[in-house]
């Protein structure tokens, strides 16, 4: 069930009216709300602050592969392994 909400959690971290459920009277719901705040806390810091940002730096360019059919119905240009690299400023080409 902690799962179930805090997946639910993670889409939106504007719903944060699970904090009121640790004050409650029944030890079963602050065991669930302790739960959530463990689970967003290692979410916000772990996952998004560290895990996320270290694997776009090792997947490189491979985080902008397109395949063919997507950049069809795009209409841009998709990268190929043996390209040369887009310089920081260059953008793909939409075809027109």
């Amino acid at each position: 069930m902690v799962f179930a909400f805090l997946y639910g959690l993670s889409m939106d971290y504007e719903v944060f009216a699970f904090a009121a459920l640790a004050v409650g009277p029944q030890v079963d719901v602050k065991i669930l709300a302790t739960g959530l705040a463990a689970g967003i806390l290692l979410d916000a810091t772990i996952v998004r602050a560290l895990l996320v940002p270290a694997a776009v730096s090792l997947f490189g360019r491979w985080n902008w592969y397109l395949p063919d059919t997507a950049a069809k119905l795009l209409r841009v240009r998709p990268f190929r392994a043996g390209e040369p690299s887009w310089s920081s400023g260059d953008r793909p080409v939409v075809a027109r």
